[in-house]
């Protein structure tokens, strides 16, 4: 197909076909099913146009969240499901508001007539990604390429492909894995995009910047504005289809975010009521199960039936976490260190508790209390934090936000239990950093559910460590992030740790009233 003829059909390329589908098949016809629905029920016109565009405005307003729906199963479902029942509730608010009467019971059949509809357009979405995939080309850095590719296939994502990548400034010798194939360089990039088919280039810069940016994006319009291809920055395609950072691709300018007005440095009050009617209702519910492996333990070995462990939060400050003790007394005599699968200091009943988590369900008592919150980043022990940060940039960033028993990186990563396992975790942690949400909590709550009952806790291994830093330029992977070799004035803790600039290298120091501080020096 030439570039005209590309250009003419524009609209059948999968991008916009997959943008043209949600919005049919997942938003106009469930609305408009509902809405005949409660035509036909009432005979009256302006009830059943109500009722449709409400549902659509609700629809609308979900397919907004920039959490990945296609990695959350039961998220997704539980959003098909809702949004006709939102719709119809907004439709009722809206008739008693303007004064026409109540739709009354005509909503039933609405929404039971939205439901199967939703339903099929979900199921018809699911065909179109596993038959027809957007073929993706990486330019510039080839282990991105390869990175991708495996994690596209570790993800189990259907509707993109990758094609292979594009050269910039030589290095079309490396040898990478099967099926990542060189294209071309970025001088035959028009050739490239129309030979292979390409419709989303993806730009990794390489670990020598040689080529800068601007120059990419410069190349790339000239060459290749008429055609229906599409450009975007690795580390946000990285977000968008992956869920998570990949923090090779990322410096400290990726945390500019964090300086706009429009972001909400503390989380809002309904998230703090949230935290407190949820952990409230769950621990009341939950207290008969605590009781019974209470008493479990006690029989054990006698032993305490708590376990007290000093974790870092919210702005680098300790607290103690309340846990059910899993592992037999003295387990922690000789130090901090990761636990794994066959750990022999774990005790019988600690197995079965850790692979049901009942032994987190205390931690209840501190999202109560306020040093926890629900869906969070998992606090992690001081010492182990001092270590990550040295090793892996931008870590010490986690603690901008309250910790909390489940989180983003929980559900996608399991537990971390080494430190490239710990990094992988922070690519989730620092998307969920940017992107939380009352929504974005309810949702994962949601996957939390399902991560419980399909996976056990060390099942889920992280991939190797070059998938994920993939490189940062100008420096080795998983090597120490640049600090200043003098001495400077710590920074004022809580939010003055959101200054964005180089790397920066914590430090240890005590409060004023004697608890243990994280504080950053620039």
């Amino acid at each position: 197909m030439s570039a005209s003829e590309q250009s003419r059909f524009w609209y059948l390329a999968p991008l916009n076909a997959r943008r043209l589908l949600d919005l049919v098949a997942l938003g106009i016809a469930p609305a408009a099913a509902a809405g005949l629905l409660a035509f036909a029920h009432t005979n009256r016109f302006s009830w059943g146009v109500l009722v449709a565009i409400s549902i659509l405005v609700v629809n609308q307003l979900i397919s907004r969240t920039r959490y990945p729906l296609h990695l959350m199963p039961i998220a997704r479902l539980a959003t098909c499901c809702l949004t006709p029942l939102l719709g119809a509730l907004l439709a009722w608010a809206a008739s008693l508001f303007v004064g026409v009467g109540s739709l009354g019971d005509s909503l039933i059949p609405a929404v039971m007539g939205a439901l199967p509809v939703a339903a099929l357009g979900c199921w018809l979405k699911a065909r179109f990604d596993r038959h027809v995939a957007v073929r993706i080309a990486v330019i510039g850095d080839p282990e991105v390429a390869e990175g991708l590719d495996r994690e596209i296939a570790v993800a189990k994502i259907r509707g993109y492909q990758l094609a292979g990548w594009i050269s910039v400034g030589g290095r079309p010798s490396i040898e990478l894995a099967p099926g990542v194939s060189h294209l071309g360089s970025i001088e035959e990039l028009r050739r490239v995009v129309r030979t292979h088919g390409i419709e989303l280039l993806v730009h990794a810069q390489g670990p020598s910047g040689e080529v800068s940016r601007l120059d990419i994006f410069e190349g790339v319009g000239a060459a290749c504005l008429d055609l229906p291809v599409r450009l975007i920055e690795a580390s946000q395609f990285y977000e968008e289809l992956l869920g998570h950072v990949p923090v090779g691709q990322i410096n400290a300018a990726w945390f500019q975010y964090l300086m706009h007005p429009r972001y909400r440095r503390t989380p809002p009050i309904s998230k703090r009521l949230f935290d407190i009617a949820i952990g409230s209702a769950t621990l009341v519910v939950a207290a008969p199960l605590i009781a019974l492996f209470a008493v479990a333990i006690k029989l054990s070995d006698h032993g305490p039936v708590l376990y007290r462990q000093r974790r870092v939060g919210e702005g680098g400050r300790e607290f103690e976490m309340i846990k059910l003790r899993s592992m037999r007394p003295g387990a922690q005599a000789d130090g901090a260190q990761w636990s794994s699968r066959d750990d022999d200091r774990v005790l019988p009943v600690g197995r079965l508790m850790r692979k049901l988590h009942v032994d987190e369900l205390p931690q209840l008592w501190n999202v109560l209390r306020g040093d926890m919150t629900l869906v969070g980043p998992r606090p992690e022990q001081p010492e182990l934090v001092s270590e990550l940060e040295r090793r892996f940039p931008h870590y010490e960033r986690r603690s901008l936000v309250k910790p909390g028993i489940t989180g983003w990186a929980q559900v996608r990563c399991g537990y971390a239990g080494t430190k490239e396992g710990s990094a992988w975790k922070l690519c989730h942690d620092l998307y969920y950093l940017k992107h939380r949400s009352l929504l974005a909590d309810l949702m994962i709550i949601c996957e939390t559910s399902r991560a419980l009952g399909q996976r056990a806790q060390f099942e889920l291994e992280p991939p190797s460590e070059q998938f994920i830093l993939l490189g940062e330029p100008g420096r080795a992977v998983g090597a120490p992030a640049p600090v200043f070799a003098t001495e400077a004035p710590a920074l004022v803790e809580g939010p003055a740790m959101t200054a964005v600039g180089p790397a920066i290298e914590p430090a240890l120091r005590r409060g004023a009233d004697g608890a243990a501080i994280h504080v950053l020096r620039p």
